[in-house]
């Protein structure tokens, strides 16, 4: 018996560079209880995400593919990823956290998601939650991060309410045609 898949919610996530480790995933904002990353192995992730080179301009985008693993009652799926990253001087932030050592802290912003139609408008949205966070010079406040992901869970929600009244509206003209060659 097949299973069809559900909508995977948007997850937000943002990678670090940090100047011993590489870049690694330093917060994850998804459904609540779950690690999306340990569970699909996706350690490539952040590699991914903050590539390199990113530090020579001042915004880069990066797009990528992941695997979401089957489970009991889900089969295995592509899902998309975009990041955002930028680089900030380390000397303007207000908390500055001991393990920053070097002159910049350079992070990325990343969505992942089931649809890559919306991958376009994601990036200008990706894009401007990035700076704002960046802006507010403090990275241990998530406030806008966490916002941001609601918002793009409310945009799917509202996107799967619009595809299944598309779904009833053709389903009724389809209907109504039959009844009326009939009439």
């Amino acid at each position: 018996m097949s299973r069809i898949p559900t909508s995977q919610e948007p997850i937000v996530m943002v990678i670090d560079f940090h100047h011993a480790r590489g870049p690694e995933i330093e917060l994850c904002i998804g459904q609540d209880g779950t690690d999306p990353a340990a569970e699909n192995d996706w350690s490539l992730l952040p590699f991914m995400a903050l590539s390199d080179g990113a530090h020579m301009s001042t915004e880069e985008f990066s797009y990528f593919t992941l695997r979401r693993k089957e489970t009991a009652t889900e089969p295995a799926t592509s899902l998309f990823g975009i990041s955002c990253s930028r680089q900030f001087d380390s000397s303007l932030l207000i908390y500055r956290p001991s393990d920053v050592t070097r002159s910049t802290v350079q992070k990325a912003v990343v969505v992942v998601t089931d649809s890559p139609q919306s991958l376009g408008q994601l990036r200008e949205k990706l894009s401007i939650v990035t700076s704002a966070w960046f802006a507010q010079r403090d990275f241990s406040d998530i406030d806008i991060l966490k916002k941001f992901r609601e918002n793009l869970v409310i945009n799917v929600q509202s996107e799967g309410s619009k595809d299944q009244n598309l779904g009833r509206a053709e389903k009724c003209f389809s209907l109504a045609r039959d009844a009326s060659a009939y009439a």
